[in-house]
């Protein structure tokens, strides 16, 4: 911006220096200081080059009121005059240098490179200060008690009672959002966690919504999915808030949602959702099946948790529990059994969970196809039936009036794993099953899967997995939280 009452000699300045050379653009002139002190707070220029000598409003006034206004803004001074005290005064008031008049092109030059290193360190500034306040915000409602911290409820302006929401907006490239949240009255802070901002908005719904349709283009509603929270009605829920957009906006994207504003309903009854089966349910429902009615089954469950967008870790314990059904059924012989649980932990979205779980039952399909002798084959329901007795094979193989020796040749020619080795894996993939969906006491486990010393459990789930039960069941639940 330049500031002279004589107009010719803005328009001299304008054309005494490549300015764009300079990385600067002269947007602004004016001749009377009032108008442009009232354009400096509405439109804050980087640098103002202004005469000192200016009708109405002294120079050295001038100066102070611009830096009360836009603290952040340079300021070079220019006079004819060569008083050193009124020179003195404009440089006390704020101003970062002073130029006689006629302005010499090298000294000009000079005074702008001193103006963009300022510039260069104000931006610095404001991006140190900017990512200390996103890290309050992050603290306030990632961490359960992050609302007791004083300092930051008072960084944040949170001493005031007021509305609250916590809000996300997904997808974005951060250029796109930043200068508005940073210059938005109505948002208390914000943070970023990749490609989503979730941030703390203050007001009223009325208020809410009118922000709302103050949002950039490219950002609002009809571009990109929004989620608000329900009110936090303390400082005290606003994790709570968070907790619920952050599952919304996880869910969003595992479902591939559409874009668009989602209000979360203040109460869970509000949502109308229809009850999802529990996985024991699920387990019962799938063991008879063939592997078509299997498929069948699958991918109809996914459509109603899809139509219902569950959470995204109860989509994957189910898939966990699909994949515990094939193993099954392929007499526990699934091809990279373990490669595909960790498939299963790691998709991002439906679409890749219910893929992942075609190939498993294909691949479930092609072992199942390759059938057992009927000798074999009764030895292997046996064990699937009653894995929870003290099952021998001597016993099993007078039963079949079979010679024990030959009998267990010919189990681990067919299945690849001698009987002791199969009755152990079926054993511990049950006792897998049942640390994944509940709470149930280890020792209980131990003995649901027939194991009736709790050490010798530990010890063989232990070499089987290579971790312990505790161990186990903690990793799970975290990879799927």
């Amino acid at each position: 911006m330049l500031v002279d009452d004589e107009y010719m000699n803005s328009m001299g300045m304008k054309q005494l220096i490549d300015w764009s050379a300079l990385g600067f653009t002269v947007t602004k002139t004016f001749t009377l200081a009032e108008k442009a002190l009232a354009d400096v707070i509405a439109h804050p220029p980087g640098v103002i080059i202004t005469d000192m000598n200016m009708p109405n409003v002294p120079g050295p006034e001038f100066v102070r009121r611009v830096r009360a206004a836009q603290p952040d803004t340079v300021i070079i001074v220019l006079s004819g005059y060569g008083d050193f005290d009124y020179v003195r005064a404009s440089l006390q008031s704020g101003a970062l240098d002073y130029l006689r008049k006629p302005v010499d092109p090298d000294e000009l030059t000079a005074a702008l490179a001193k103006a963009k290193a300022q510039l260069a360190q104000v931006a610095k500034r404001h991006a140190v200060t900017a990512l200390a306040k996103q890290q309050q915000v992050q603290q306030l409602l990632v961490t359960p008690l992050g609302y007791t911290d004083a300092a930051i409820q008072r960084a944040l302006h949170l001493t005031v009672p007021a509305e609250r929401r916590v809000v996300a907006i997904l997808n974005l490239q951060r250029p796109e959002l930043t200068d508005f949240l940073n210059h938005s009255g109505a948002v208390n802070g914000y943070f970023w966690q990749q490609k989503d901002a979730f941030l703390l908005l203050e007001g009223d719904w009325p208020n809410v919504r009118h922000w709302l349709s103050t949002l950039p283009a490219g950002v609002g509603p009809a571009r990109r999915l929004v989620v608000i929270s329900p009110l936090a009605p303390t400082l005290a829920d606003l994790h709570d808030s968070y907790i619920q957009v952050l599952h919304a906006a996880q869910r969003t994207y595992f479902y591939q949602s559409a874009d668009g504003l989602m209000v979360i309903p203040e109460s869970p009854e509000a949502q109308g959702k229809l009850p999802i089966p529990t996985l024991d349910q699920v387990m019962a429902e799938l063991a008879p099946l063939d592997f078509d009615q299997l498929t069948e089954q699958t991918l109809a469950l996914y459509d109603v948790l899809t139509q219902q967008r569950a959470a995204v870790a109860y989509a994957k314990q189910l898939g966990l529990v699909v994949l515990m059904a094939v193993n099954a059924r392929s007499h526990h012989r699934l091809p990279h059994y373990d490669h595909y649980v960790s498939r299963i932990n790691a998709v991002t979205t439906v679409a890749a969970l219910t893929e992942t779980l075609q190939q498993a039952i294909a691949d479930g399909r092609a072992v199942h196809d390759n059938h057992f002798s009927a000798s074999v084959q009764r030895v292997v329901e046996l064990i699937q039936k009653q894995y929870q007795d003290p099952l021998q094979l001597t016993e099993i193989a007078d039963d079949l009036h079979l010679s024990p020796i030959y009998l267990g040749q010919l189990f681990k020619k067919e299945t690849g794993a001698t009987f002791s080795q199969y009755l152990v894996n079926w054993r511990i993939e049950r006792a897998k099953a049942i640390l994944h969906r509940s709470d149930t006491d280890i020792g209980q486990i131990a003995e649901l899967v027939g194991y009736q010393n709790n050490g010798y459990f530990y010890k063989v789930f232990k070499k089987q997995v290579g971790v312990s039960p505790r161990v186990y069941r903690a990793q799970e639940r975290q990879m799927l939280v």
